[in-house]
């Protein structure tokens, strides 16, 4: 694995134990090695300054820490290793407190009124959201469901049998729904057998239904996926997996041997956070979609930063910066490589109309809120009035 790096690369002894482990590419083996706490990650990055350790352990008091040796391999470290993005993804930092920061209470997404049961979500008309595990394979800092998998307190209840069971009976009396999407955390936290439980399931009762998963496993942990695991996704025709990756980083030559073992079963598209100083510039992000799209996986979603999410200081850029991003590629590469610029809110996504310069910017009726944070307007898509943080 050592050789990702440039020969300037310096690992500790014991990360490099881990990476010459003949067992690294085991999956289980990577989760059972995580880097969880600060003193893993100082035996595996000892030359820290004492500065960021501080920042760490006192940010770490509240947010999980956890990230694979595999992942942690593809930090290009050094002097300046804070700056890294997929370090910064990955590692709990001090941040600045927003008006529309995480405040542990909030819900950014599970809208109460949308919650069949405790782990079924109905947002939309025709699906359901079905979380099958509250844990990661590693911990995203600025996680958009940090109360059901960042949150050291969470209060999230987990997949349970009777909450299943109550799905499915839903699910045979609610013909009008055609999807079921399967998400979490991380549902291919799930063991083979587990999964292949929760689609035979599902295909009891709805044979018809369109089944898609949702998965950061070939970022974080693309050993998860092997033969067994497509053979039981052909088997009970999983139609759509969702690929959670944030840099080109992340794409390495396992991710797409991986990503196209998966494609003997799967359609793949990949959803992107739109992360300031990670993948807010041109260049990169441009670089990003181009090789996922060469490789058959449609760039689908770039998601703005949702309100209510760890970080929002360090992570949160402008709408205009996704506005921008997004004009300065239509047309100039190939059209299903530009994914849909989408503002993320409890109520539903907003798709945000490209508008070209000559045209001016849309008119989203700028005010600001009680606590003096410039917002913006939208009618989402049940024609309701959504104030928004810009």
């Amino acid at each position: 694995m050592a050789s990702i790096h440039t020969s300037k690369q310096q690992y500790s002894e014991t990360f490099s134990q881990l990476l010459n482990s003949p067992e690294f590419t085991n999956w289980q083996w990577q989760q059972r090695n995580i880097i969880n706490d600060v003193s893993k990650l100082l035996e595996c990055f000892p030359f820290l300054p004492e500065a960021i350790v501080a920042d760490i352990c006192e940010s770490s008091k509240r947010l999980k820490l956890g990230l694979t040796p595999y992942y942690a391999s593809l930090i290009r470290f050094g002097e300046d290793i804070e700056q890294d993005p997929l370090w910064r993804q990955v590692v709990p930092q001090s941040n600045k407190k927003t008006a529309f920061d995480y405040d542990g209470s909030t819900e950014n997404w599970e809208a109460k009124n949308d919650m069949i049961n405790p782990i079924a979500q109905r947002k939309y008309d025709n699906r359901v959201i079905i979380r099958l595990s509250n844990v990661c394979h590693s911990y995203c800092q600025f996680c958009y469901e940090a109360l059901r998998t960042l949150d050291k307190d969470s209060n999230k209840d987990q997949f349970k049998p009777l909450y299943w069971e109550h799905t499915l009976l839903f699910l045979q009396e609610e013909q009008e729904i055609q999807e079921i999407i399967l998400s979490g955390g991380e549902p291919l936290m799930l063991s083979n057998k587990m999964l292949e439980r929760v689609l035979k399931d599902i295909r009891r009762v709805r044979p018809d239904i369109i089944i898609r998963i949702h998965t950061r496993s070939l970022t974080f942990n693309p050993f998860r996926i092997d033969a067994e695991l497509v053979e039981l996704l052909k088997c009970h025709d999983v139609a759509y997996i969702g690929i959670h990756v944030t840099h080109p980083n992340e794409l390495t030559p396992v991710f797409f041997e991986k990503a196209k073992l998966l494609q003997e079963a799967s359609i793949l598209f990949a959803n992107m956070p739109l992360l300031k100083d990670i993948n807010d510039d041109i260049s990169v992000f441009k670089d990003f979609c181009i090789q996922l799209y060469q490789k058959g996986i449609i760039p689908h979603y770039l998601y703005h930063f949702m309100p209510f999410s760890p970080g929002s200081s360090s992570f949160k850029t402008s709408v205009q910066a996704g506005i921008d991003l997004i004009t300065q590629m239509k047309r100039h590469i190939s059209n299903l490589a530009v994914p849909e610029f989408v503002l993320p809110h409890h109520s539903g996504k907003y798709p945000v109309p490209i508008i070209y310069e000559k045209e001016g910017a849309p008119d989203f009726n700028h005010t600001k809120d009680n606590v003096n944070s410039q917002t913006i307007h939208f009618v989402n898509w049940l024609n309701q009035e959504v104030e928004y943080p810009v």
